[in-house]
């Protein structure tokens, strides 16, 4: 008897034990559906809001859109090409600083390509021409070596630093862009005010709504803008020195070559 309501009384255990695991499980269900159902209300909210903007808005709104995706676009480029040519300028400088002989360096395939090589190659020509007319460096030499060098230097950071302005660019005008948007929307919740003769939220919280779209939007194009701006600039600014360098231990290296 005792054996049988023990058994009993477990049962029931294990039964509400059964039951209210399901209702935490249905419970959770409930929350994360409401929870999926109120984002997905969100932004529906948020994509009509941009749909039924005023047309000075989403004009505005289209402009910023248009800056952010060419400024993504220069960022993924000059990243990987400014990676690159750092790396193949410090790979070249301390191959050429190691070494005495000059044509062993032209002849390196491994290295030829980058901004140094470019610069090497163009003094190398130079001054195997001057070579061939002279065996001692005259001033004249030296200004004739170093304008061609210098030429293909600025060459060089010219192809490093294009497309970068843009992004200084962007990261000045979005913001102002971005606040003309949220100043038409004001304004366009102001005759809202006047013409409903209401200035309840109802009334004016879609005219607000589009203006801090336009805030946001002017914002998320200058913040990148500005970052990678900047560490764009400093790269250059890196590879720029080792350029100076490479260029300096270039025309030590060519005095002695010449006068040999």
């Amino acid at each position: 008897m005792v054996l049988a309501l023990i058994a009993q009384a477990a049962g029931t255990v294990e039964d509400l034990a059964k039951n209210l695991t399901n209702q935490v499980v249905e419970t959770d269900l409930v929350s994360t559906t409401a929870t999926t159902a109120a984002r997905s209300v969100e932004t529906s909210t948020l994509w009509n809001h941009i749909l039924t903007a005023d047309p000075i808005v989403q004009l505005t709104l289209a402009i910023l859109v248009v800056f952010s995706v060419m400024c993504w676009a220069i960022i993924f480029y000059k990243f990987f090409q400014l990676k690159s040519a750092q790396r193949r300028a410090q790979r070249f400088w301390q191959k050429f600083s190691g070494t005495i002989d000059m044509v062993e360096i032209a002849n390196t395939k491994a290295i030829t390509k980058g901004p140094v090589y470019q610069i090497f190659n163009t003094g190398h020509i130079t001054l195997g021409k001057i070579k061939k007319t002279t065996n001692k460096m005259s001033d004249f030499h030296r200004d004739i070596l170093a304008q061609r060098m210098n030429q293909s230097r600025e060459e060089e950071l010219y192809k490093m630093e294009q497309y970068v302005n843009f992004l200084a660019t962007t990261a000045a005008a979005a913001p102002f862009i971005g606040l003309f948007g949220t100043v038409w929307g004001i304004l366009t919740a102001f005759m809202a005010i006047g013409q409903a003769n209401s200035s309840s939220l109802a009334t004016v919280g879609p005219y607000i709504s589009e203006a801090l779209i336009a805030t946001a939007v002017g914002l998320f194009a200058a913040i990148p803008a500005v970052i990678f701006y900047n560490y764009f600039v400093s790269k250059i600014r890196l590879i720029s020195k080792v350029i100076d360098l490479f260029m300096s231990d270039f025309m030590i290296k060519s005095e002695r070559e010449i006068s040999t």
